[in-house]
């Protein structure tokens, strides 16, 4: 058994003797000890616990029998002398005023404690508890203190693993909210999407039907009138309405993703340097217009037209963000991943980065998250149908790219985006606009139409164009006609949305018995032509003018007779 005494008034300053058993027997506080505490202190020496005690609420003697002594750390071969908060310096602090508190009258257990140990020939972290119990005398004061000492090490490690692994099951569960969450957005935005889908694709067809008779008909006044004519500008103002009712309805198929898309193979690069032009233009003299694309031609499979117009309404938005001078930037460059936006999980791949950043007042956070809402604006009354954007986030999602925006206010907006490169490198050229109405020089075309008004503008317009007509109410009168002699049509015009047999499955016939025969399909909206952008025809989109009508026919008849 080993003792150390120490005054209590002064710990900081205090320091231990070494005393072997026989030794202390002769000491001052071994003759005053009773004998049923020296009962007490022999069971302490021969436990094979570790213990210790303190003797004396004075003159402290501390005992530690010696299955304690490795707790010390072979601190005490040779440390006459030495201080005892320096033998017990991992514990010290948290002991010291615990053992005072004790010789008071309030014991107290400590709680995995932390002593370094040697094990194995290193000194390894270690965890222990000790509880104190007082050693009163006949009086009742107490006289000593009984320090019982067990190892925790395990019981900490194993709760340590506990908690790491109960720290690891909430990040999963955690993890696995902000997954259920973002799937249950994406799914509150795809049954947005549906429903807005549902809404514009039931009407747009029978809507864009009668724009085109309305616009149809202008055209055909246009064409017959002189341009000296008063009428001339009534008629005008009918077509400018119908264009822009024609608009309405593409952007709502746009947000709905459900437009008919007719991708091609272009460099985006060339695309966006050609388009810089445009954009000048509508941001007006006061925005500089800035470029910055790669040396390297980034190949895209989208649709041409739908492109620019998305990076001409964000154009149009950031000029009216401009208040005086500002910058617009189009910067476009090669990325591997696209990050995480509106809750949608990371994408990785080739994908071209287009963004457009301005210098203009930055979009508040508050309406961030609903700029691409079809018919939201913060515009004025009649300074913006709330759609530019709509088409932007459409077009993106039904070319399975992605639309970022990041914006402060008063630090301007830049968006981004990300769209799909492709593997194919044969840019398909864009066909040289023929000037005027082309004269179809009496080739006969096979019109396939089973709306009546439509049906009579397109065999007017035709033969107005001076092309033979025949005209099919459905497929099987088309394919009637074909049988019986298919020599005498140079084209076939088809619209896709028909009873029974549709257009997109005639014309697939067709090709499969009279290959050389071109075909050319029409439709204000078929979602059979939204879900397979690549049929491999030529679509002229409801409603079309005259002049498109003509452009339409000569390039397919100059494509057949190549």
């Amino acid at each position: 058994m080993h003792a150390f005494s120490l005054p209590v008034s002064a710990p900081e300053q205090l320091a231990y003797r070494l005393l072997q058993d026989s030794d202390w027997a002769q000491t001052a506080q071994a003759a005053q000890m009773p004998a049923e505490l020296r009962t007490v202190l022999a069971m302490v020496f021969d436990s094979p616990e570790p213990m210790w005690i303190a003797w004396g609420p004075q003159d402290k003697a501390f005992f530690f029998n010696d299955a304690y002594l490795p707790l010390l750390g072979g601190k005490l071969h040779g440390a006459m002398g030495a201080r005892l908060d320096v033998v017990w310096a991992d514990v010290w602090a948290d002991v010291c005023q615990a053992i005072d508190d004790a010789f008071a009258g309030t014991a107290r257990s400590f709680q995995n404690l932390r002593l370094m140990m040697d094990r194995d020939g290193a000194m390894k972290e270690t965890w222990w508890t000790f509880s104190y119990s007082p050693l009163r005398l006949g009086n009742g004061e107490i006289a000593g203190l009984l320090c019982v000492v067990s190892e925790q090490t395990e019981r900490v490690i194993e709760r340590d693993l506990h908690s790491r692994q109960v720290a690891a099951i909430t990040q999963e569960a955690r993890e696995a909210h902000l997954e259920l969450v973002r799937a249950r957005e994406q799914l509150r935005q795809a049954q947005k999407l549906e429903a807005m889908g549902q809404l514009t694709g039931g009407v747009a067809h029978d809507f864009n039907n009668l724009l085109q008779v309305i616009t149809g008909s202008v055209d055909m006044l246009l064409y017959g009138w002189p341009s000296d004519d008063p009428r001339r500008r009534y008629a005008q103002a009918i077509e400018s309405a119908a264009e822009r009712a024609t608009k309405l309805t593409a952007q709502l198929l746009a947000f709905s993703r459900r437009q008919s898309l007719s991708p091609e193979v272009f460099d985006l690069c060339e695309s966006v340097q050609a388009l810089a032009d445009i954009i000048t233009t509508v941001v007006g003299a006061r925005i500089d217009v800035e470029l910055k694309l790669p040396d390297v031609p980034l190949p895209v499979l989208l649709d041409r037209n739908q492109l620019d117009t998305a990076l001409i309404n964000i154009a149009v938005n950031a000029r009216d963000a401009i208040e005086g001078h500002g910058q617009v930037t189009l910067a476009v460059q090669r990325v591997s991943t696209v990050p995480s936006v509106r809750q949608s999980i990371p994408l990785k791949g080739d994908f071209a980065a287009i963004s457009v950043t301005d210098s203009g007042s930055g979009i508040d956070p508050s309406v961030l998250e609903r700029i691409f809402e079809p018919f939201f604006t913060t515009k004025g009354v009649g300074a913006g149908t709330g759609l530019g954007l709509s088409q932007v986030f459409g077009f993106v999602k039904q070319s399975e790219g992605e639309v970022d925006v990041q914006s402060r206010p008063g630090a301007g907006t830049c968006f981004t985006l990300y769209l799909p490169l492709t593997q194919c490198t044969d840019s398909m050229p864009r066909p040289a606009p023929h000037p005027g109405l082309a004269s179809g020089g009496g080739l006969c075309v096979l019109v396939v139409e089973d709306n009546v008004d439509v049906a009579d503008f397109a065999v007017g317009a035709l033969r107005e164009l001076d092309y033979g007509v025949v005209l099919a109410r459905n497929a099987a009168e088309a394919m009637a006609e074909l049988e019986h002699d298919a020599t005498r049509f140079q084209l076939v015009f088809t619209d896709v949305v028909m009873p029974g047999t549709n257009g997109l499955e005639l014309a697939r016939t067709i090709r499969t018995q009279f290959p050389k025969l071109p075909i050319i399909l029409t439709s204000g909206y078929s979602e059979l032509l939204a879900r397979d952008p690549g049929h491999g025809f030529t679509l002229l989109r409801k409603p079309y003018s005259l002049k498109q009508l003509a452009q339409v026919m000569t390039e397919a008849a100059h494509g057949s007779a190549r």
